[in-house]
């Protein structure tokens, strides 16, 4: 019998977290023959939404889920996920005092959301956002915090369903981008875009992301760029952070995926080229 394919599971908090943040390790996965499976915890009510966008306040979770779900479809995704809770903004966890959002939620029924997935999909390796968020966005910040307890409690028998189905993956990423090319992302925006300069500023996002000696896998993903600018294109009503840069950049700041390992923890040894190495 031929090998079972491998399996990667991504999970994230938005529609266009997949792509903006993912879309080229999804794409690559895909393009290679691996089952790349997609969680996504909200449908992403909350966002702003871009000129030119037909979303309303209203349509938004419906729009944005209908983008993601074209995007994975670009991407080559295998399936997605939508866990239905709800968009809980920018605002600080800490001072987020609406119940039903996904900050509040009980962090019980948000493990076992994403355990289920786990167990059902089965990965080799997961990825999830970064434990800042890469933006501080409470909602990424806790879909880091809880795919990571997931994934340990999914190979545990007594967890939810005493003697049911577990699974342990071997390895888990959080997808991070190295201080160093932050820096080169933001001056390419800011010299394209000059009154983007003080927004950034104010906005801190010059202090996110890990220092390069942190990074523990890097991919070279320079052979999806065009399915990811295409990704990009389908999250209408968010538009594409990328769209500021200037083309000759494009394939510098997107032609290579950053990640830490924090399962098995990376030990300082040599720079993982595939996620799926020694599996």
């Amino acid at each position: 019998m031929p090998p079972a394919r491998r399996r990667l599971l991504v999970t994230v908090a938005h529609p266009d977290d997949e792509t903006f943040g993912m879309g080229s390790t999804i794409a690559h996965y895909a393009a290679a023959g691996v089952e790349v499976h997609v969680v996504c915890a909200t449908r992403g009510e909350a966002g702003e939404i871009a000129p030119g966008s037909d979303a309303t306040l209203d349509s938004l979770g419906e729009v944005r889920e209908a983008e993601l779900r074209a995007a994975a479809d670009v991407l080559g995704a295998s399936s997605v996920r939508m866990l239905g809770f709800r968009d809980s903004g920018m605002t600080p966890a800490e001072e987020n005092g609406d119940p039903g959002v996904f900050v509040n939620i009980p962090e019980a029924d948000v493990i076992a959301a994403f355990t289920r997935v786990i167990r059902d999909v089965r990965p080799h390796v997961v990825v999830t956002m970064p434990p800042d968020g890469g933006t501080g966005h409470p909602d990424h910040i806790r879909t880091c915090q809880l795919t990571t307890k997931a994934f340990k409690l999914a190979a545990h028998p007594g967890y939810i369903e005493p003697g049911g189905l577990v699974h342990a993956p071997a390895k888990l990423f959080y997808k991070e981008y190295p201080r160093s090319r932050m820096r080169v992302f933001l001056e390419a925006i800011t010299s394209e875009r000059p009154e983007m300069s003080e927004m950034l500023r104010k906005s801190g996002i010059d202090k996110f992301g890990v220092d390069d000696d942190e990074i523990s896998a890097e991919i070279d993903v320079s052979d999806v760029l065009e399915i990811r600018l295409k990704a990009n294109a389908c999250h209408v009503s968010q538009g594409s952070p990328f769209d500021m840069l200037p083309p000759d950049m494009i394939p510098e700041v997107l032609g290579t995926d950053y990640f830490t390992r924090a399962i098995p923890a990376w030990d300082g040894g040599e720079v993982e080229r595939d996620l799926f190495k020694g599996l």
